[in-house]
């Protein structure tokens, strides 16, 4: 039930392959490798924060390849007996997920320029950019704060540092 082939009937590879070639097509069009679709002028966001979506896709799709490699589970936790270096590969993977998700988040919070939102909440009528804003920082700080535990979970897990 273990084995690699078992799981190779389902799409989880090519899934992962697919999106990680998206990914990569939006950090070689955020680092200038590849022209920005529709022109420069298309761009509602700088360079970096393309990068940063691409890099989302790129190491989400690596992360569900290393997964579907290393025999996880549906809620894509690893054997125990998965070797060390793809149990930290898949860490990493998920706590560079995280840091990006959140410089994304950043930015729309408390980068510079206007944002525009659009939306209907019950109550409170339109979505302006007070709100779009705070709603984003908000976000932006509990992935932070994520990102920060996960590391903190890494640095315990393999440099030592005992439980809490």
């Amino acid at each position: 039930m273990s084995s690699l082939d078992e799981k190779t009937d389902k799409p989880t590879i090519p899934v992962g392959v697919l999106f990680a070639g998206i990914g990569l097509y939006f950090v070689l069009v955020g680092v200038g490798v590849l022209p920005v679709p529709g022109g420069p002028r298309n761009l509602n966001a700088p360079l970096w924060v393309v990068v940063c979506a691409g890099l989302a896709f790129l190491l989400g799709g690596l992360a569900v390849i290393v997964g579907a490699a290393g025999g996880a589970n549906e809620k894509g936790t690893l054997p125990k007996n998965a070797p060390a270096w793809m149990k930290a590969a898949q860490q990493l993977l998920v706590i560079a997920i995280f840091g990006v998700l959140a410089a994304m988040g950043t930015w729309v919070a408390f980068g510079p320029g206007d944002r525009q939102f659009s939306g209907n909440v019950p109550l409170f009528g339109g979505i302006g950019e007070f709100v779009g804003r705070g709603v984003f920082g908000f976000g932006a700080v509990v992935m932070w704060l994520c990102t920060l535990l996960m590391i903190n979970d890494l640095r315990k897990t393999y440099l030592g540092g005992g439980k809490g």
